[in-house]
């Protein structure tokens, strides 16, 4: 929960931090948009608007971070393959860009992954 009855955590206090990057300006800004929104809602009358900070954070932020976690682990354990996939390949650097941007999100890297493997990671199939 990130809302109590009069306050919100916003930033690397509510652990908004990018697990791949580990970084933490994009991810602050962003919980203070969100949390700024939430409290002008909440000063003007609408009781559920704490939650529904807490609720956003969850459902955009949160959900891409899962894949962020999941591609950081394999990242940081196989570091081989991650300096030629992430770190040498031309396109790694736009994605990264569009990444910080806004543009995409660790999901949308996560399936075009998947799809270039086409199921070949997956036992039994490929």
């Amino acid at each position: 929960m990130l809302h109590t009855l009069n306050a919100v955590i916003v930033g690397e206090a509510a652990a908004a931090v990018d697990p791949l990057t580990a970084e933490g300006i994009r991810p602050s800004i962003y919980s203070g948009v969100k949390a700024a929104a939430a409290l002008d809602q909440a000063l003007a009358g609408n009781p559920d608007a704490l939650q529904g900070y807490t609720d956003v954070m969850y459902q955009e932020w949160g959900a891409d971070m899962q894949w962020a976690q999941r591609i950081a682990r394999i990242f940081y354990r196989m570091p081989g393959v991650g300096y030629r996939v992430g770190i040498k390949r031309p396109t790694a650097t736009k994605r990264l860009g569009q990444l910080l941007a806004g543009d995409i999100h660790y999901a949308d890297i996560a399936n075009r992954v998947l799809k270039r493997f086409g199921g070949s990671l997956i036992p039994g199939r490929g």
